[in-house]
């Protein structure tokens, strides 16, 4: 990929996310990092349930920051497991 195009593409998701806020949580209570990698991690059937009913696949209000790290460690274990079936599966064709 041409770095004019990576340097497009990252002032674009910069701008987009300058816009992004959140409030302040209002309780003691709020997702932190274990819920957080457990709502990343059941993302994709929460994704297919929100089709048929209205289920939220990020907490809101929530911790924050640990929040959200939790959140894409758990995503992580699905692009690695889709990663790594591509991998095996374009390693065998060979």
């Amino acid at each position: 990929m041409k770095p004019s195009r990576v340097a497009t593409l990252l002032v674009f998701a910069l701008l987009m996310c300058s816009c992004a806020t959140q409030p302040a949580p209002g309780s003691e209570d709020v997702p932190g990092f274990l819920l957080g990698v457990w709502h990343g991690f059941i993302t994709l059937f929460s994704l297919i349930g929100s089709l048929f009913r209205h289920v939220r696949i990020y907490a809101y209000p929530n911790s924050g920051f640990w929040y959200d790290v939790g959140f894409m460690f758990g995503m992580s274990v699905w692009a690695t497991a889709i990663g790594g079936s591509r991998r095996r599966r374009h390693f065998h064709q060979r």
